[in-house]
């Protein structure tokens, strides 16, 4: 029971919207590599468009989730 009750105190203390800091996180990762000319790089351009995509596709269930359709 007790980590029953902790879980849920960890859910509840979770962002709303993961998907929207997963995009945000994918779009920094983006800018850094522009703005320090490591676009040479293509894992950490990659790695810029997989947050983005994965934010997106999470956010896009998240909403799924809370709607009654």
């Amino acid at each position: 029971m007790y980590i029953c009750s902790k879980f849920n105190d960890f859910m509840k203390k979770t962002p709303r919207f993961p998907g929207i800091l997963l995009i945000i996180i994918g779009t920094l990762v983006l800018l850094l590599t522009r703005f320090h000319s490591l676009s040479s790089h293509n894992w950490l351009l990659l790695t810029g468009l997989c947050f983005i995509v994965a934010g997106i596709v999470v956010h896009i269930r998240s909403i799924k989730k809370e709607s009654k359709y």
